[in-house]
């Protein structure tokens, strides 16, 4: 049989009987794939709410156990109020931060909460926190959990007057030596917002869907109707949560769907939420079927036509392509058969309008496709090889660069041990110079050379003395209460000269009534110093050298040194309070000056921030606890 009639009888024969069978069963096919493709979505998007609630409740949890690296054992009265603000400014989703003793249940701080929210940073953006609402956060908070384990979750609860869903997380802390010599068992609480959780399941409210999470007693924590989530519902009937406290269920699934339920629906557990007794929160979502299935009910009246409509096309294109075929076929079969022996060059002639023209186009730019991929990938190794040599100077960069962070680490800790060793004979070295300088004329050929020997015993004793601060553990009977604002006038005195040879402009910006702060006022002056010289170093053609002090709210002393100077290159702003570390070692620079601020920082209860950008200058923040006079630090 000619190819003509062979093609003409197929096409009809395939539109006969297949087509029919398809537009029949089409319906079918399609019901029960958009079903499971729901299904899946509804699963999926379970259980990415599911991790949503995991991350954010024991987030909030890990995020408030960074607490324990505030020295609540080192801090009184005011100043504990100041740190529990500090906790409670870090994130807008804590409404109250209270510090409670472990072992009576009683305040050991004020309770840190806004009954009108402050517009300022740190500030806005929290919930209102009124007295009234103290006992429920009180009776929520798992105390005893948390002096157990160190960290522990309440049960969710829910205030209707402010709208919120909220959960107390608590973190057990060190409070100063009791009378067994150990540290007493604090604890931070914080009433935390599920605000922005709640409004994810709102989000997911579209197109017919409902979504809730429920605690460990089946009770709706979220839920895409908020007035559900704050009432505390209890959810336990509906089949979603009934799957989840099932133990033999699997962890996130869609639920078995009948050709008549209403619903859709498919849970997930919230497994890192779990109770002792195997209980876990869940997420449970649904959607309406009739909504899922909008489309395939549009589909019937369509499927109808279009499969009448593929019958008469399919008559008609068979007695098209059955025309004059078997010729432009035979000469791309002849070229096709040079191409795959080897002939790269080889390309089809045929230039009809039809699906063989287009089949001979397409063949070409196949031919011209693999042709070009050849090229491609004989460059694309070229380029591999290049990448593979720049990965392996990188990898050997990054070995000596660790070998060296060692070598000096090693170098910083033999210099704290053998600093005390080297004072006595340098003492010796230094007053025996000293002396002879003292009886020898300075017209003496030796003089110059015993200067240059005094001077150079001074660069070691500097280095010593550096070696010794950077070890020296200062404590608390060196601390005393410090004007800040004295502190800074005085250290500039002793920097200015330089300073203001150097063309250099100082601008102060000290703030009135600023409370002072408990620590060691020469430590704190030789700080400033330090900082102070290292903006001087950044600006050797001049430049303005800010300094900075704020109060924050009575709480916080915030002291700034800002300049104008070259900047700090990113790839070492972290190593800049490395012992040793200096980009300026052939200016003799020891690379001291940070490592001591940062010590002499944490010494005195404080932090310290660094902001650099290249070519616009640097800040540096250092923020200390307020003190209020009369008392003192453990």
């Amino acid at each position: 049989m000619r190819l003509s009639f062979q093609i003409l009888f197929t096409l009809l024969l395939v539109a006969l009987v297949p087509l029919s069978v398809s537009g029949l069963t089409s319906l079918a096919i399609a019901e029960e794939a958009i079903t499971d493709t729901a299904r899946e979505n509804l699963t999926a998007e379970a259980r990415h709410l599911a991790e949503l609630s995991e991350t954010t409740i024991l987030g909030a949890a890990r995020d408030l156990s960074q607490a324990s690296t505030l020295r609540f054992d080192r801090l009184r009265g005011a100043e504990l109020t100041a740190a529990l603000g500090i906790i409670y400014r870090e994130d807008v989703r804590r409404n109250a931060v209270a510090l409670i003793d472990g072992a009576t249940g009683e305040p050991v701080a004020d309770l840190v909460y806004q009954e009108e929210v402050a517009d300022e940073p740190g500030l806005r953006g929290h919930a209102p926190f009124a007295e009234e609402d103290l006992e429920a956060f009180a009776t929520h908070i798992p105390l005893a959990e948390a002096v157990r384990a160190g960290r522990a979750i309440s049960l969710p609860f829910a205030d209707e007057a402010r709208g919120l869903s909220l959960i107390a997380l608590a973190v057990r802390v060190d409070g100063p030596p009791g009378a067994d010599g150990k540290p007493k068992a604090w604890v931070v609480a914080v009433e935390f917002s599920l605000a922005e959780l709640n409004q994810r399941f709102e989000e997911a409210g579209h197109e017919g869907v409902r979504a809730f999470l429920v605690d460990l007693e089946g009770r709706a924590v979220c839920h895409t109707d908020v007035a559900v989530a704050l009432t505390r519902q209890d959810m336990s009937a509906h089949p979603g949560v009934q799957r989840l406290r099932d133990p033999m269920a699997t962890s996130a699934a869609a639920l078995p769907h009948q050709k008549n339920d209403e619903w859709l629906s498919a849970f997930a557990r919230a497994e890192r939420l779990a109770s002792p007794t195997g209980q876990t929160w869940g997420v449970v979502i649904e959607r309406r079927t009739d909504d899922v299935l909008a489309r395939v009910k549009e589909m019937t009246s369509r499927t109808a036509f279009w499969v009448g409509t593929a019958l008469l096309l399919a008559l008609l294109g068979g007695i098209i392509l059955s025309r004059g075929i078997a010729r432009p076929l035979e000469v791309l079969t002849k070229v096709v058969g040079r191409f795959g022996s080897g002939d790269q060059q080889a390309r089809a002639t045929v230039h009809t309008k039809n699906e063989i023209g287009s089949l001979a186009g397409a063949f070409n730019q196949m031919a011209d496709a693999i042709d070009e991929r050849d090229q491609e990938l004989r460059a694309f190794n070229q380029e591999l090889q290049v990448r593979v040599d720049e990965r392996t100077r990188e990898l050997k960069d990054a070995q000596d660069e660790l070998l060296r962070s060692q070598k000096a680490a090693a170098v910083g800790e033999l210099g704290a041990g053998v600093a005390h060793e080297i004072n006595n004979p340098l003492a010796a070295v230094l007053g025996a110079t000293q002396l002879m300088l003292l009886r020898m004329d300075k017209d003496s050929p030796h003089y110059e050379s015993l200067k240059d020997v005094e001077q150079e015993s001074l660069r070691i004793k500097d280095i010593v003395e550096s070696l010794l601060k950077l070890s020296r553990d200062q404590g608390p009977d060196a601390k005393t209460l410090v004007d800040a604002n004295e502190v800074v006038e005085s250290a500039l005195a002793l920097v200015a000269r330089p300073i203001i040879a150097q063309r250099i402009q100082v601008k102060r910006n000290l703030a009135a009534k600023l409370p002072r702060l408990r620590g060691a006022g020469a430590d704190l002056q030789q700080m400033l110093m330090a900082l102070m010289l290292n903006a001087k170093e950044a600006m050797p053609d001049g430049g303005q050298l800010t300094i900075t002090t704020e109060n924050v709210d009575d709480k916080l002393v915030k002291i700034t040194v800002e300049d104008t100077g070259r900047g700090i290159p990113e790839q070492n702003l972290e190593r800049v309070f490395e012992p040793f570390f200096t980009t300026r070692a052939a200016d003799g620079h020891k690379g001291m000056g940070l490592s001591l601020v940062q010590k002499v920082v944490e010494d005195n209860g404080g932090r310290v921030q660094l902001e650099s950008r290249v070519g616009k200058g640097t800040q540096v923040k250092v923020v200390f606890p307020a003190a209020r006079e009369g008392t003192h630090l453990a």
